[in-house]
């Protein structure tokens, strides 16, 4: 009995850690859905947020409005009292309970009232509250009125200390999400510059709103578009299409399975292989494991990476074989050897030279 208890708990623990080697390699990447999966349900509609959420969102963003006879539902035009049908805040915060957040639109005016009736709700379900207000003001209301909410200021601008100052202010504060959204392809917090910055915090994640061209820079709610941005640095991404984004979302996570099983499988011994090809590899296999390293790499860098690392395997040269290829040069004690012999020919040379100059 005794050895069947512990047999039982090394099991058990050999599980423990076989769920979080493959936790670690999940994409940190962010799914938020426009107004709901609409694939089957009205926009903002209840239906709608549950489909998102069912197929893999990590927040759902809505519109908000306020009844004549105060109470708040999610609608994009003005509301009456007459709301029968519509979706209430409440049962939107209901079925967002330990699945995802709301992101709030329409919703700043009502700061304070939304607020309270969050604060009060008990649902424990992250909320944003999007506005256009700057990052100053917007953390501002957030410290003085001691917000059961996050903020989600847009900076919309194209000035490059701006758009840093946006992200420093709103990453320092530990807000979830940083927009950044243009119809400028070219809008400076889509180059390195200021996308580097977007992977020095684990818990706050660049947005961009991908449902609409004019705000993602003309780019096309779809992979090409996702991959794009995701390679620049953005880690959430708001879509219209949120099963599609998912399956992409999905589809990293398997790329990075693949990477890591590559790299684990792939040990090469120097011994046998002229210098220059095992430097390929050892730079491709540096390379692969710096994006294995970024949990928010897309699903471009992860192909890229795995095909460079089975090219260089594939092209390693065996040991006395002409290596046609370019590599990096390695100092060995025989390339040293040659070197002074062939400086102190050089040397002797110059003197023989001189003397014969200096009697002529």
């Amino acid at each position: 009995m005794k050895r069947f208890f512990t047999i039982l708990a090394v099991c058990c623990l050999l599980c423990c850690f076989a769920v979080c080697a493959f936790a670690a390699q999940e994409s940190g990447l962010v799914a938020v859905s426009y107004r709901g999966d609409t694939t089957d349900a009205a926009p903002n509609s209840l239906g709608a947020i549950e489909a998102a959420f069912d197929a893999g969102a990590d927040w759902v963003s809505v519109a908000v409005q306020k009844t004549s006879n105060g109470t708040f539902v999610l609608l994009e035009e003005t509301a009456s009292a007459q709301t029968d049908g519509v979706t209430t805040l409440e049962d939107a915060l209901a079925a967002a309970k330990g699945k995802g957040g709301l992101i709030l639109d329409n919703a700043w005016a009502y700061r304070d009232e939304l607020n309270a009736l969050i604060g009060a709700s008990g649902a424990a379900v992250p909320v944003c509250l999007r506005t256009f207000d700057s990052a100053k003001k917007a953390l501002q209301w957030q410290q003085e009125s001691g917000a059961a909410v996050s903020v989600l200021p847009v900076y919309r601008g194209n000035v490059v200390m701006n758009a840093i100052a946006h992200w420093n202010a709103l990453s320092a504060a530990k807000q979830p999400l940083v927009q950044f959204q243009s119809k400028n392809y070219f809008n400076v917090f889509y180059q390195k510059f200021t996308d580097k910055r977007f992977l020095d915090d684990a818990d706050v994640h660049a947005l961009t709103p991908m449902y609409d061209e004019e705000l993602c820079g003309l780019r096309s709610d779809d992979v090409t578009g996702w991959d794009d941005l995701v390679s620049r640095g953005f880690s959430a991404i708001e879509t219209g299409n949120i099963r599609g984004l998912a399956a992409y979302i999905a589809q990293c996570d398997a790329e990075r399975q693949a990477l890591d099983a590559a790299l684990r499988s792939d040990e090469v011994a120097a011994d046998g292989y002229s210098s220059a090809s095992y430097d390929r590899y050892l730079a491709a296999k540096a390379e692969a494991d710096a994006v294995l390293q970024n949990d928010r790499a897309s699903l471009s860098q992860l192909q890229s990476a795995q095909s460079n690392l089975k090219t260089a395997l594939r092209q390693l040269v065996p040991a006395g074989a002409h290596d046609t290829r370019k590599g990096t040069f390695r100092v060995t004690p025989g390339k040293i050897a040659v070197m002074i012999i062939f400086g102190g020919l050089l040397l002797g040379f110059d003197v023989f030279v001189y003397k014969k100059k200096k009697k002529t």
